[in-house]
């Protein structure tokens, strides 16, 4: 959980790779049982940036470089 400056709150959970789909449900988990509808990010060095449950699945360099 990450507390912003202006008060809003996002959450991250970071993974080298989730590819395989065990990897994934673990990684996600977490971020599942959360909810609020504060904004949910996946972090990886995977090359596709997709949506799952509400969940944004970024790459962590596109999203260093957009930071």
């Amino acid at each position: 959980m990450v507390k912003k400056y202006d008060g809003s709150i996002e959450y991250y959970q970071v993974a080298y790779t989730v590819n395989d789909e065990k990897t994934l449900n673990r990684e996600i988990s977490s971020l599942l049982k959360i909810k609020d509808a504060n904004p949910k990010y996946l972090l990886t060095l995977d090359y596709d940036n997709s949506i799952i449950d509400g969940i944004k699945k970024i790459n962590v360099i596109d999203w260093l470089l957009s930071n």
